[in-house]
C-alpha cells in the first residue's frame, strides 16, 4: 500500500498519484475516497522520535498501468509487491495497513 507525505500546495489526489508512481512505478485511475486514517503518535511510538499527527486519505484505485517496480534507490521504499489479504496477515506491517484491510477485507 503506497503512501507518503503531501507536498506544500499539492492536492490529496495529486499526492496519491505522485506517491503511487514514486513507490511502485504504476499509474491508476483514482476512485472514491474510501476512508481517512487519523492517529497521534507519541515520541516513543514515532519512527523519527518526534510526536506528531498522521492523517492518511485513502482512495480506491483502478485501471493500474505500468510495470511494478520492486527495487528502489531513494531510501524511502524497501520493496513493492502483490499480496493476498491472507498473506498480509503474516507480514510485518504498520497500523495503517491494518486500518485499510479492515475497510476492504
Amino acid at each position: 500500500m503506497p503512501g507518503g507525505g503531501m507536498e506544500w500546495g499539492e492536492s490529496p489526489e495529486d499526492t496519491a498519484h505522485r506517491e503511487l508512481a514514486e513507490e511502485t512505478g504504476l499509474t491508476a485511475t483514482l476512485g472514491p475516497m474510501i476512508g481517512v486514517f487519523s492517529r497521534w503518535y507519541t515520541e516513543q511510538e514515532s519512527f523519527a522520535g518526534k510526536a506528531g499527527h498522521v492523517v492518511g486519505i485513502l482512495y480506491e484505485a483502478t485501471d493500474l498501468l505500468g510495470q511494478l517496480r520492486t527495487t528502489f534507490d531513494d531510501g524511502t521504499t524497501d520493496a513493492a509487491g502483490w499480496f493476498t489479504l491472507d498473506e498480509v496477515a503474516g507480514l510485518p506491517r504498520v497500523e495503517l495497513v491494518d486500518f485499510v484491510v479492515g475497510l476492504i477485507g
